[in-house]
């Protein structure tokens, strides 16, 4: 092995993958569920906590870095706001995701969206595709997403002002046209993007089903993160 091992957590179809790979890392991704397509270098299914706490594992897979995105639902935007009033049964992650990275000491991100419920994690980064997109043209996605780093310092983007409005229905208001070329990275539906072209805004080419592609991490944000810590 030249590369220096990064283990993808709760990896998915592998957008943080791809930008660690692009950063200059051998990624090992690890998800409970099955992932045909996945574009890292090796998958592991498995629970990524039970993996994680496994000390035979770890010493065999010896990371120099952990990235882990623990499923989001529980916290985020939609769950505690509009859909408040409706039961919450999803799991919550993220505390004993790094309670075990405390505990094994290696330098690690904990990635969820930055409209996750307030304090459950350090908003150390905040990541949005306007600060990556160059010369792509629209449509585009903001996709912001929030950063806990522990054992690397990672530089903070300048944020851009966005440029126009999000196409669809939005507070009372439906946005066509040039002057909405952002499309809303999340559900279905009401200028929502199509799989089309949330593939072309998040730069993602591997994944054809809807659902990764609204879950998943930009690879130009795991490449920042990832370029700054061989650095």
């Amino acid at each position: 092995m030249t590369k220096p091992i990064l283990l993808d957590l709760f990896c998915r179809m592998g957008g943080a993958t791809v930008g660690y790979q692009r950063a200059g890392f051998h990624v090992i991704g690890v998800d409970i569920d099955p992932q045909p397509g996945y574009p890292g270098d090796d998958f592991i299914c498995d629970d990524a906590l039970e993996c994680l706490a496994d000390e035979v594992f770890m010493a065999k897979v010896d990371p120099v870095l952990i990235h882990a995105s623990p499923p989001c639902q529980e916290g985020n935007a939609a769950t505690i706001g509009s859909n408040g009033h409706r039961p919450n049964d999803h799991p919550q992650l993220v505390p004993p995701t790094r309670a075990l990275l405390d505990r094994i000491d290696i330098p690690y991100v904990i990635e969820q969206p930055a409209s996750s419920r307030k304090g459950l994690i350090r908003r150390d980064l905040t990541l949005c595709m306007d600060m990556f997109k160059g010369e792509l043209p629209p449509p585009w996605v903001q996709k912001h997403r929030s950063f806990e780093i522990s054992g690397l310092t990672v530089p903070q983007p300048k944020h851009p002002k966005h440029t126009g409005y999000v196409r669809g229905h939005r507070h009372g208001v439906v946005r066509t046209g040039p002057s909405a070329p952002y499309v809303a990275g999340y559900g279905r539906g009401g200028g929502k993007a199509t799989v089309v072209e949330m593939r072309h805004a998040l730069g993602i080419d591997w994944m054809t089903d809807h659902f990764d592609l609204r879950e998943a991490i930009p690879p130009a944000y795991a490449e920042h993160i990832g370029r700054a810590f061989l650095a």
